[in-house]
């Protein structure tokens, strides 16, 4: 866990993500059979334990609800204005939590944090956008984005409506 640790910026989720390479490697190091780090548990106390010695060797410390509040912050501010992949956004998150020598929150806290960092980043966007069109165009936007989904009496539901309607634009 301490190679995958210092390579991923992350402790595996599965045994089978490591490398069978790197598993050999340390238990040619430590003498011990690699068949032996089947039987390793990634759950429970002693996982617990162990994942803490290695923050704590490597200078890492557990993210906090802080931690994610701010990380998402950044996501929103720096990365979700260039970059909409979402895995991008995702490992950009990972390489910010192993700059700040925060252990990076479990996958569901990950999500939540790209989560709330992008409808942010949308409401940032929408905020500027609709400050950028003015009163004119504000105004002939939203019934096109109202929530009821209500087409404006003013607007065309086809072409075909169009051509026989008394149909004026707005």
């Amino acid at each position: 866990m301490l190679k995958f640790f210092e390579l991923e910026g992350r402790f595996p989720n599965v045994l089978e993500e490591v490398p069978p390479a790197a598993v050999e490697n340390v238990a040619e190091l430590v003498k011990e059979p690699a068949n032996a780090f089947g039987k390793y548990t990634l759950v429970g106390r002693t996982a617990e334990y162990h994942r803490k010695q290695i923050r704590e060797a490597l200078g890492f410390r557990p993210s906090t609800v802080a931690d994610e509040k701010a990380l998402a912050e950044w996501l929103a501010v720096e990365v979700c204005p260039v970059e909409l992949v979402e895995d991008r956004q995702r490992e950009a998150l990972l390489v910010e939590c192993r700059a700040r020598k925060i252990a990076p929150p479990g996958r569901t806290q990950v999500e939540k944090v790209l989560v709330a960092a992008r409808g942010k980043w949308e409401k940032t966007f929408c905020a500027r956008t609709i400050g950028r069109l003015g009163e004119a165009g504000t105004a002939r936007l939203l019934p096109l984005v109202a929530e009821d989904n209500r087409v404006p009496p003013c607007w065309p539901r086809s072409s075909a409506t169009r051509a026989r309607s008394a149909w004026t634009p707005c």
